[in-house]
C-alpha cells in the first residue's frame, strides 16, 4: 500500500533512537492561553490534552479502557462507541502519564497530581448507530471546569484540509502490539495518511463511511484495543485534533491495513454547536453523579 512508504524515514529514526521523533511544540502557554501547545519536550509534558476515562459501576471502577481529548475547559471529545450505552458514573482523568504510578516524574520533572472530574453529560450525534456506520464521535460535558496547567491543556480543532503527505501521531494507553498488554504510559505512534480510496480498496468488504480518515498500514505501528476515543493528531504550527480513534484490522499493526479514525473536520459544525449549547438532533445522556 503506497501510504506505508511515507513512514520509512520515521521508522529509521525509531530503529536508531528507540522512541518516537520529537514533534514537540512548546511556548509560554500562560502568556498566550492558546490550544495545541506543549510545555516542553519532556515526555511528561507531551500530549497534555489526552484524557484517561474511568468507568464506574457503583463504587468500583470497571475494566474498560477508552481515552478522550480535551478541547476546552468544559468539553472532551471521544468515540461514541465508548460511551453511548453507559449511564453510570464516568470520570475524566487529566494530567495522567503513567497509570501504574501515583506520582509521575521524568528527567527531574514531576507532574502535578492527577485531576479527576466527573462527566455530567454525554452528547452523541443523532445519526450514530454503531462504530461501523460513521459518526462515531461523542462530546463529554464536564461537571466542573478543567484547569489549564503544564500537564493539562486543550488541543486545537482542525484548520483547513489535510495534506496528502501528512504524518499523524496517535496517542493513548491501549494495547502494545509487541506484548498485547495495555500500556501504562502514553504511547505516541507516528502514522502516515492514507487516502479514503486506497483504504476502501483494502477494506473492500466494509462500506466505509465518508467521515473516515485512514492512517497507518505500517507493520507493527498502529493503535489497538484500549486506544478507542483517543486522538489522531497533526502537528502543524500548533497541534490539531484531526481524528478520533475508531477501529481497524483485527490484528493491530498488520502491514497494508491502516487504522480507521473518525474525521473531526467532518463534525466540526456539530462540535461547535454543542460547545455553544445547541443540541438539536443530538442524543443527550445525563449520567449518574455521586
Amino acid at each position: 500500500m503506497k501510504c506505508s512508504y511515507k513512514l520509512l524515514v520515521v521508522l529509521s529514526v525509531l530503529l536508531v533512537c528507540g522512541s518516537v521523533p520529537s514533534f514537540h511544540i512548546h511556548r509560554n502557554f500562560v502568556a498566550d492561553k492558546k490550544c495545541g501547545v506543549e510545555a516542553s519536550s519532556n515526555l511528561i509534558h507531551r500530549n497534555p490534552w489526552l484524557v484517561f476515562l474511568e468507568f464506574h459501576d457503583q463504587s468500583d471502577m470497571i475494566d474498560i479502557r477508552c481515552a478522550g481529548t480535551l478541547i476546552d475547559m468544559w468539553h472532551v471529545v471521544t468515540a461514541a462507541h465508548c460511551v453511548k450505552h453507559y449511564t453510570s458514573k464516568l470520570v475524566a482523568r487529566f494530567g495522567e502519564y503513567d497509570v501504574s504510578k501515583s506520582k509521575d516524574c521524568m528527567f527531574s520533572v514531576c507532574a502535578d497530581p492527577v485531576v479527576k472530574i466527573e462527566v455530567e453529560e454525554v452528547i452523541v450525534p443523532g445519526g450514530y448507530k454503531n462504530y461501523e456506520y460513521g459518526s462515531d464521535i461523542a462530546i463529554l460535558k464536564l461537571k466542573y471546569r478543567a484547569p489549564y496547567t503544564d500537564f493539562i491543556r486543550p488541543v486545537c480543532l482542525p484548520t483547513g484540509p489535510i495534506n496528502q503527505n501528512a504524518i499523524f501521531v496517535a496517542t493513548g494507553w491501549g494495547e502494545m502490539i509487541s506484548s498485547n498488554l495495555y500500556s501504562d504510559t502514553k504511547k505516541m505512534i507516528p502514522l502516515p495518511f492514507c487516502s479514503l480510496d486506497d483504504c476502501r480498496r483494502v477494506y473492500s468488504r466494509i462500506n466505509l463511511p465518508d467521515d473516515i480518515i485512514c492512517a497507518g498500514g505500517v507493520n507493527g505501528m498502529d493503535t489497538c484495543r484500549g486506544d478507542s476515543g483517543g486522538p489522531l493528531l497533526w502537528i502543524r504550527e500548533r497541534v490539531e485534533l484531526r481524528g478520533v480513534i475508531n477501529t481497524g484490522y483485527s490484528r493491530c499493526g498488520t502491514e497494508g491495513f491502516p487504522g480507521l479514525y473518525i474525521s473531526v473536520e467532518n463534525h466540526l459544525e456539530w462540535i461547535e454547536a454543542i460547545r455553544n449549547g445547541y443540541y438539536d438532533g443530538s442524543i443527550r445522556l445525563i449520567l449518574s453523579l455521586n
